[in-house]
């Protein structure tokens, strides 16, 4: 039977039993409009510029910054987290590392704020992401997605990166300013980078159970393809924020080669949910698989093998005979 990503799991029972102590804050906290949510593990440097980015919002007061440290002997970080200490700022300390899903649900639940964006310790905010994402919202919209500046700090450029940055510049000219995401769209592919830029309701996210670990390193993805089949989530096509990539876990081979299984399965799943026809869609699928895993090789170095490029080239055959059909050509 097939896996069913949508259905309901509490993602948050998991981790129940384990505590995150609030350690730097002032205990009355209280309800407010945003939550800024930054999960940390052994990383102060690069959590310091985050912070700086969320505690400088302008022209906004209300919103929470919430600080969930996955290290409980991270003295370092603590250090980072007092020399910003305001009035909005929360530190806690997990008793136990409960893993980076694990740590982004547990954002979820300490947040006060009936909107939440979870902000990477590697990644920072445009100081005025706030309030832009105020001037977005009205009693209609759920969500919000934007678009983010790409930090590349591997100083691995090739001629084939170049080429989709191009082709991505073209692409985003001709968009819409604002667009109500569809299921279609995160078929063609995640539609954020990781959570950044990402405005989602915090209940609600409650409601669907949270990320769920067992589909690392895509639990983003369904969740989020997820909340935009439920709810109303708009895409704003301004380039706020900053995505930086470094040589982390996400670039493992390890990581890539899962990364490259799950997200077929997931985008097979979607095309049960999405009302179009499904050997279009399912030709489409492994065309955007093959441009996923050149993708792969091309910026994060992916060793993909000769078997697996052997079995994509028979699946399209297959489906561009099936399609033929389809359509009496």
């Amino acid at each position: 039977m097939p896996k069913d990503y949508f259905a309901y799991v509490d993602n948050f029972k998991k981790y129940k039993d384990i505590e995150s102590k609030m350690v730097l804050g002032n205990a009355g906290r209280g309800n407010c409009k945003f939550t800024i949510a930054i999960p940390t593990f052994k990383r102060p440097k690069l959590l310091e510029k985050s912070l700086q980015s969320a505690v400088n919002q302008k022209n906004i007061d209300d919103y929470e910054i919430i600080i969930i440290d996955n290290d409980p002997s991270g003295v370092l970080t603590q250090e980072i987290v007092k020399k910003h200490l305001k009035d909005n700022v929360y530190y806690f300390k997990n008793e136990k590392n409960i893993g980076m899903f694990g740590n982004w649900n547990r954002c979820i639940e300490l947040a006060k704020g009936e909107y939440i964006t979870i902000l990477n310790d590697d990644d920072w905010l445009s100081d005025d992401y706030l309030i832009e994402c105020v001037n977005y919202l009205d009693d209609d919209i759920d969500g919000l997605y934007f678009r983010n500046n790409i930090i590349d700090l591997r100083g691995n450029k090739n001629k084939s990166k170049a080429k989709y940055e191009i082709i991505k510049k073209v692409l985003n000219f001709f968009s819409k300013e604002k667009k109500r995401l569809s299921l279609f769209d995160f078929f063609l592919g995640n539609q954020s980078a990781g959570t950044l830029g990402v405005l989602m309701k915090t209940d609600y996210l409650k409601k669907l159970g949270g990320y769920n670990p067992k589909y690392f390193p895509s639990s983003d993805y369904v969740l989020h393809a997820n909340y935009c089949y439920n709810f109303n989530v708009y895409f704003i096509n301004k380039k706020l924020n900053y995505y930086r990539i470094l040589a982390n876990e996400s670039a493992k081979q390890e990581t890539l080669r899962k990364w490259e299984v799950i997200d077929y399965n997931i985008r097979k799943y979607l095309i049960r949910n999405i009302n179009m026809n499904k050997q279009i869609l399912d030709f489409l699928n492994e065309l955007i698989q093959e441009n996923r895993i050149q993708g792969m090789v091309d910026q994060w170095g992916y060793r993909t093998n000769l078997k697996s490029q052997y079995r994509f080239i028979k699946r399209v055959y297959n489906k561009i005979i099936a399609v033929k059909y389809y359509l009496n050509l």
